[in-house]
């Protein structure tokens, strides 16, 4: 699997066996329909749909480079070789970066409460797989846990906690969050 982020670009670099160099043809397609074909008998490369002026093709490796994404090029990418379908496959997914987090406090009422709830919160539509990671003033680094993290009176020494969003293109830190439990 290939994770690119929404606006970049993603290289495919097939592997390409013995027994089909030197290349004679080569035919990519996504999700099934054309992305671009080359054939060395004709001299022509032609390129398909929202691929057109997007791609580039290196004809003597296969390399399949597509610029500036969007949601739309997701998809699983398959190549021939000389009219041989590989057996590898590429599963695009192009997401967005993740926002830059805010910690939110529940209860409000958490002062007065035994435990309360932190959570680790932005617009995360089309930036998944997400994960978060939690830390303090007192750490050097994020711990991973989810979305939400529980605290008590145990971290009334904590001045300040930290969120983290990920995700295999891009990852943001949120301000400091004042302890809510520290006296």
């Amino acid at each position: 699997q290939v994770y690119s982020v929404e606006g970049g670009k993603v290289t495919l670099q097939p592997i390409v066996p013995d027994q089909l160099k030197p290349l004679t043809s080569i035919l990519w397609k996504r999700n099934d329909n054309l992305v671009v074909e080359w054939f060395k008998k004709l001299d022509s490369t032609d390129y398909y749909g929202a691929f057109r002026g997007q791609t580039n093709l290196d004809i003597e490796t296969g390399r399949l480079e597509i610029d500036t994404l969007d949601g739309t090029y997701s998809g699983v990418y398959s190549v021939e070789f000389n009219g041989q379908l590989q057996s590898e496959s590429y599963k695009v997914d192009v997401i967005k970066k993740v926002p830059k987090p805010t910690v939110v406090l529940k209860p409000l009422t958490c002062p007065n409460e035994d435990t309360c709830t932190l959570i680790c919160d932005g617009d995360t539509t089309g930036t998944e797989p997400v994960t978060y990671s939690w830390r303090t003033d007192q750490m050097d680094f994020y711990e991973e846990s989810g979305k939400s993290t529980i605290i008590s009176k145990d971290y009334s020494d904590v001045k300040h906690f930290f969120c983290q969003m990920k995700n295999p293109v891009s990852h943001e830190d949120s301000d400091p969050m004042k302890n809510p439990v520290s006296q």
